[in-house]
């Protein structure tokens, strides 16, 4: 099992896990990455808040368009799998538009990519996920496969057979 370091302490690094290895994604390293500030256009709630694209901090992503990833934030949730493509144009949100450090990294899409039902499931859109502190990435054919069983699965647990799965 994938063993996440996301405690409160996590939350200005990136834990990265591909193919069994685990790297770890510095704020440091993360504020040294190329600047991307979110325009008023992208994001009237983020306008001015700063961060990294993830294109440039993991180079694997341009290099192996098979992987598909999802994020995972402080609290446990986890996003829905987002393709190489899109990862890449994803950006780790560092500083408020103030230029203050945020408590802790959130991931942010812009329009029209990583689009998903929202956490609390009152609308479809680019992904915008508090306290990003996990993003695992695995080669599609791992994540198609998974996605062909969700509903065998979510049956399975949600029919008569749910003390199976304990």
């Amino acid at each position: 099992p994938l063993a996440l370091d996301c405690s409160p302490a996590s939350c200005l690094t990136m834990e990265l896990h591909l193919s069994g290895e685990r790297k770890y994604l510095s704020l440091a390293s993360i504020r040294a990455a190329p600047p991307r500030v979110i325009s008023g256009d992208e994001s009237a709630k983020l306008a001015g808040c700063a961060g990294a694209e993830l294109g440039p901090l993991l180079p694997q992503l341009a290099e192996d368009e098979t992987l598909t990833g999802v994020l995972v934030a402080s609290d446990g949730l986890v996003s829905a799998p987002i393709t190489a493509g899109e990862l890449c144009r994803g950006v780790l949100l560092h500083t408020d538009a103030a230029g203050t450090l945020l408590s802790s990294l959130r991931a942010w899409f812009p329009p029209g990519m990583a689009v998903q039902p929202s956490p609390c499931g009152t609308h479809v859109g680019p992904l915008s996920l508090k306290g990003a502190c996990c993003c695992v990435l695995l080669p599609k054919p791992v994540t198609d496969a998974l996605a062909m069983s969700e509903a065998r699965v979510v049956g399975h647990m949600n029919g008569d057979h749910a003390d199976s799965c304990l």
